[in-house]
């Protein structure tokens, strides 16, 4: 079974920040045994990073690898997202180095995750790297890595 109308729910809650509603949303769904897509993982992986719900993050996380959805980019790019939020860079590394498909949103969603953990320097380098893999950064890339560049220059100073 599938219902576009729980994923929908799911991701309304997030945006309007009821982010534990959506989380419990998403668990009744499994409950009730209706089939979960991309939208939905990537909602409820947003509303987990939002609340720094690790727990919860990875219990989805150890759920998806068992769907088809687990080399899915979009989703991927959901899971170092979480995982950074929630201060675990390891493991939204990890994730990123096994995602088969990458984007310029997988690129800069780790980008961002190196920059708000405080590692600036590794921010610049998976940029440069996202480019000689053949990505071309858009405005939001490109504003992350200035961010960066800046936080690296105020540690010189």
């Amino acid at each position: 079974m599938y219902s576009i109308s729980w994923t929908t729910m799911i991701s309304g809650l997030m945006q309007n920040g009821m982010e534990r509603e959506a989380v419990d949303m998403f668990r009744e769904m499994i409950l009730v045994g209706f089939t979960m897509d991309q939208f939905t993982f990537g909602s409820v992986l947003t509303a987990c990073g939002s609340l720094l719900a690790l727990g919860e993050g990875k219990q989805i996380h150890a759920y998806l690898t068992r769907t088809d959805h687990k080399d899915n980019v979009f989703v991927g790019s959901a899971l170092v997202d979480m995982y950074s939020k929630c201060k675990s860079i390891k493991s939204a590394e990890t994730v990123f180095k096994r995602m088969t498909q990458k984007n310029v949103v997988s690129w800069t969603a780790m980008l961002v995750g190196y920059d708000q953990n405080g590692f600036s320097e590794e921010a610049v380098k998976i940029f440069f790297e996202m480019q000689r893999n053949g990505f071309e950064p858009d405005d939001f890339t490109l504003g992350s890595v200035i961010s960066s560049c800046a936080n690296l220059a105020s540690l010189e100073v």
